[in-house]
């Protein structure tokens, strides 16, 4: 019989593997596979916590709505993939400053929440005026999830709307051909042609 230790592990390891496996697959069509995998499974460990609307929103947002636009985004750039591999080495530095840009603050968040301990006590996750145990049974999981998000983490649910507002443009960029493939008509020359007979 599973216990629900043995799921969560049996889970966590399937959330690994395919984490790894989106990255290493080499058809982006996989890897979008191994990436609603990854959603799937993290809604699994999310019903093992008892976080069920959070479950259903990884469900609902992330394999319904994102993981299909990488999917549509994918199909109308398959005939573009072709040629990013040539240019691989011409876009490797401008990977390695985003990923720097991005990784100072990440180390920053950890050195100042992880190593010092007084920035920990002062934070809102420590409150010795509220007694916690009595708000569990009392409280939904949406007050809890719009409280926090609208109220602590407001600016980073920005940073991540602005970031999909960026995917979207450069999909749409992306995609759009700016090569003139329709010819102009001109009536002069049609109208001025000679009829040969043979």
């Amino acid at each position: 019989m599973l216990t629900s230790n043995s799921l969560f592990i049996f889970f966590s390891y399937a959330l690994v593997f395919s984490s790894i496996m989106v990255i290493i697959a080499q058809h982006p069509v996989f890897s979008l596979l191994f990436l609603v995998s990854c959603f799937i499974f993290s809604s699994f460990l999310l019903f093992l916590l008892e976080c069920e609307f959070l479950a259903f929103l990884f469900i609902v947002v992330y394999v319904g709505a994102i993981a299909i636009l990488f999917l549509f985004a994918i199909m109308m750039l398959e005939s573009k993939l072709n040629n990013l591999s040539k240019n691989t080495i011409k876009y490797f530095p401008i990977g390695v400053l985003f990923s720097i840009v991005l990784l100072l603050p990440i180390l920053n968040v950890v050195n100042t929440f992880f190593v010092d301990s007084s920035t920990v006590s002062d934070s809102f996750y420590v409150n010795n005026y509220q007694n916690w145990y009595d708000l569990i049974d009392s409280t939904y999981d949406v007050n809890v999830y719009g409280q926090i998000l609208y109220s602590y983490f407001a600016l980073q649910l920005l940073i991540a709307g602005l970031i999909l507002l960026v995917v979207l443009i450069g999909v749409v960029s992306l995609t759009n051909s700016y090569e003139k493939q329709t010819r102009q008509q001109s009536t002069f020359r049609q109208l001025s042609r000679t009829v040969k007979i043979f």
